[in-house]
């Protein structure tokens, strides 16, 4: 019977891209070695606790049951979703392979995967799956609310039918009851990531297009610049010129890219920034992109460290979150937010 699984790429998403470009689930846990054979929770916590003696039981038996669902639980043929962090949607996949290690690479723990769909929009899920998507934990199943059929739904047909009327809710399961893992119903909701995602979506709303373009240039000049938006239309690759210094007059000098869809920029977007940079005698190019990059654009911007910045949607976030109090009252009043802490939680 096909089941459906949350597995996350890093905490930041810092591992999204390579999981999307080369057809992987890479859930982190590189800290430990090889966990190949260990057939059951009970195995990989005695393995863990050889290996981390610093850490309380708790904590590693958390790790435990996440690590047994990755490595165990789940069968090929299993669906996943990929909450992304990055940019902004929701990947979905077909588990295609077993559980593998490999000390040479960066993330050494993974399974193969085939991506369905790389980023579904999160509009297309209704509130409570979206709830269950931000379940606080690396590596967990999605029982409640239909959630395999809905997910099946939106991959068919792009829209979440929600449950079926009358039929009674899927209580949720004790972790005795279900190899001693935890179901998403039952962790902690991340909510820093809720509250991103609902911002997210306000930013798209309130600033589509264009306008997004504006929201840059007011951080830009909340953090000291000068600056000059292109109007709509074709830009050459400058939406924004940025300069510090006196009147704008000083060496700080950026070109400002600003992609506004949620799929990943490419290299031709990355060449014509560079090329602008040249042309507009800036120092710097900075390209927003609130879809990330693909693999090929990353790399050149890498390759070009003293020319080129990258915002994706975390760094925009951060940008906004800094600079939020000097923005002006028209900008404040499209994205109403405040700040408020939280007790953390123990969640992988």
């Amino acid at each position: 019977m096909t089941r459906l699984w949350i597995v996350r790429a890093g905490k930041q998403g810092e591992r999204e891209r390579d999981a999307l470009e080369e057809g992987q689930l890479y859930p982190g846990f590189s800290s430990w070695g090889d966990l190949t054979g260990l057939a059951d929770r009970d195995a990989l916590l005695a393995r863990l606790q050889v290996e981390d003696t610093e850490s309380g039981t708790n904590r590693l038996r958390n790790f435990a049951a996440q690590l047994n669902q990755f490595i165990n639980t789940i069968q090929i043929g299993d669906l996943v979703v990929m909450p992304l962090k990055v940019a902004d949607g929701i990947a979905v996949g077909e588990v295609t392979g077993a559980y593998r290690y490999d000390a040479a690479t960066p993330h050494r723990h993974s399974r193969s995967i085939r991506w369905i769909k790389e980023s579904i929009p999160r509009s297309a899920f209704k509130q409570d799956l979206l709830y269950s998507f931000g379940a606080f934990l690396t590596v967990c199943e999605v029982t409640r609310n239909e959630a395999l059929r809905r997910v099946q739904a939106v991959l068919e047909t792009g829209q979440d039918p929600g449950p079926k009327t009358g039929l009674p809710q899927v209580a949720p399961r004790a972790i005795s009851e279900i190899d001693d893992t935890p179901d998403a119903s039952e962790a902690f909701t991340d909510i820093e990531d809720l509250a991103n995602q609902q911002i997210i979506a306000l930013i798209k709303s309130e600033f589509a297009g264009h306008g997004l373009a504006q929201l840059v240039a007011e951080i830009l000049r909340s953090e000291g610049y000068t600056t000059r938006v292109s109007p709509p239309g074709p830009d050459g690759g400058q939406d924004i010129l940025a300069a510090g210094g006196s009147l704008g007059l000083g060496e700080d000098r950026i070109c400002v890219e600003v992609k506004s869809h949620d799929g990943p920029a490419n290299n031709e977007v990355v060449l014509k920034l560079l090329g602008a940079v040249h042309t507009s005698g800036a120092q710097t190019g900075l390209l927003v992109s609130i879809g990330g990059v693909n693999g090929p654009a990353r790399k050149l911007i890498d390759d070009n460290f003293f020319k080129l910045r990258l915002w994706q949607m975390q760094d925009l976030l951060k940008a906004l979150f800094r600079n939020y109090d000097q923005l002006s009252d028209e900008t404040r009043a499209k994205l109403p937010i405040k700040r408020i802490w939280a007790p953390m939680s123990e969640g992988g």
